[in-house]
């Protein structure tokens, strides 16, 4: 048999949040194979987050982060629009700005 994998678990208000070295990651799949065979401890392993939990998105932080650029790109619009508007201003004011001068 192999041996037990021991992983620290710390808890938090909403939850529990695992912390896995890579090494322990391998141990955990050495012991997954020899119990469930490679094909299942594989399938196990794919579906496991690289990494802690905690740096995986949710689907809600997904949703967040797209309402997020959205009002930015809202704002960027209208930022765009008074740059190009003002832009256009000044071009009509140097063009009477040169007839004026040409009319002198």
């Amino acid at each position: 048999m192999g041996r037990s994998a021991h992983i620290a678990v710390q808890s938090h208000t909403k939850g529990f949040t695992m912390t896995i070295s890579e090494a322990q990651r391998f141990d955990m799949q050495v012991g997954l194979r020899s119990h469930l065979g490679d094909d299942v401890a594989n399938i196990l392993m794919e579906h496991l987050p690289p990494s802690s939990w905690s740096d995986v998105a949710r689907k809600q932080d997904i949703v967040e982060i797209r309402k997020d650029l959205s009002r930015i790109n809202g704002t960027l619009k209208v930022i765009i629009g008074g740059v190009l508007t003002v832009s256009a201003a000044i071009i009509v004011l140097l063009i009477q700005l040169n007839q004026n001068i040409s009319s002198l």
